[in-house]
């Protein structure tokens, strides 16, 4: 018989919810567009979170959320 997607290490619906409203406040905050090389990277990064098992998502957010640093004008 085989494995479902869960029992294959696959998210779940609410998981995916979950990461999906991280990114999508991430990348309000960082002024990033979500199909951006920084946004891809945000993906990345919460995913691997994730899979260590960061699944919080006041977690999540806490590590990722924060506005990208402007450079300082010369």
């Amino acid at each position: 018989m085989p494995k479902s997607v869960y029992d294959r290490g696959l998210l779940k619906p609410a998981e995916v919810a979950t990461l999906q409203r991280v990114f999508d406040e991430a990348c309000r905050r960082r002024e990033a567009h979500p199909e951006s090389t920084e946004a891809r990277e945000l993906a990345l990064t919460l995913l691997a979170l994730h899979n260590a098992g960061m699944v919080e998502e006041d977690m999540l957010m806490e590590v990722v959320g924060f506005r990208r640093l402007e450079p300082k004008s010369a």
